[in-house]
């Protein structure tokens, strides 16, 4: 039967009306072309062409095959852009598990700019602790997971991806907004809006408050940073909140003080060794990347 190619031959043939020109498009030889013409036609047992006045004319039959073959080419023209779109991560489908602090505030305003040039992608988003995302991972239903808190399963690979601090954010009026540094330790004198001692931000202060031989005290106890967030802008109390939670947040109406000593803290990007990392996947970890980069950048000058 015929091949892709000896339609590829057919057809060019047709279009030009010369074996001499087919085989200049097609970037073989002249006889080549028109052996091809003639196994195609023994092959399928009648003629494709006659020979008027130097010309090849082609027969009904093959116009009509050489039509039918234009929807295979189109196909197979929308295929190989289809690859190319896969390839340049343009299409197709990304899933992500992000920690609440991340989900709630950075992860919406990069996956804005990242979707800027790729408007046929699909997204599915949840927001989970590092246990749900390690799960989801290792079931193969998510591409990546985000993460302050780093998972310590073996069957996982782990990307640091940007740089942060805990920040602590108070209300524009309040004492401590007076500070240049804020001492982690002062929070035990003030409202402090913090975390319960099993979560991974809580165990981080209370090492803080640890070393200096102190227990940490707060008036209310929040999971997420968010949670913290929104409670100080509504005048509630301080808190300590990771500074990815603040980039693109309006911010006028909490102050914004580092903390001492410093408390550096890591986004990590998470990725299951059980299942093939998507392209698209690893371009977004790469963009979530950079961005951070710039807008650390932008927080130092």
């Amino acid at each position: 039967m015929i091949n892709a190619r000896q339609l590829e031959v057919l057809s060019t043939v047709i279009e030009v009306g010369t074996t001499a020109r087919a085989a200049q498009l097609l970037n073989v030889s002249q006889p080549a072309i028109s052996n091809m013409i003639r196994h195609t036609e023994d092959a399928i047992g009648f003629p494709l062409f006659k020979r008027e006045h130097g010309r090849l004319i082609p027969t009904k039959e093959a116009l009509h095959i050489a039509q039918e073959a234009q929807h295979l080419f189109m196909q197979q023209k929308r295929i190989d852009n289809m690859i190319g779109e896969l390839k340049g991560g343009t299409v197709g489908r990304l899933s992500i598990v992000a920690t609440p602090s991340i989900g709630h505030s950075i992860l919406p305003r990069v996956l804005g700019l990242f979707m800027q040039t790729r408007p046929k992608l699909k997204l599915s988003i949840e927001l989970g602790s590092i246990d749900e995302i390690t799960r989801r991972l290792g079931s193969g239903r998510t591409d990546l997971g985000l993460s302050i808190t780093p998972p310590r399963l073996s069957a996982v690979h782990v990307r640091e991806i940007g740089d942060g601090h805990l920040m602590c954010i108070c209300p524009p009026d309040h004492e401590l907004a007076l500070m240049e540094r804020v001492s982690v330790t002062d929070l035990n004198h003030v409202a402090h809006i913090s975390y319960a001692a099993r979560t991974p931000l809580g165990q981080t202060i209370d090492n803080i408050f640890s070393d200096q031989g102190l227990e940490r005290r707060f008036f209310c106890e929040v999971r997420h940073t968010a949670t913290a967030l929104e409670m100080v802008r509504n005048g509630l109390g301080v808190a300590l909140v990771d500074s990815f939670a603040l980039i693109g947040h309006q911010t006028t109406s909490i102050a914004i003080r580092p903390t001492k000593p410093a408390l550096p803290i890591k986004m990590h990007g998470i990725t299951s060794k059980l299942f093939p990392t998507s392209n698209i996947a690893m371009q977004f970890q790469s963009f979530l990347s950079d961005y951070l980069k710039q807008e650390g950048a932008k927080a130092v000058t």
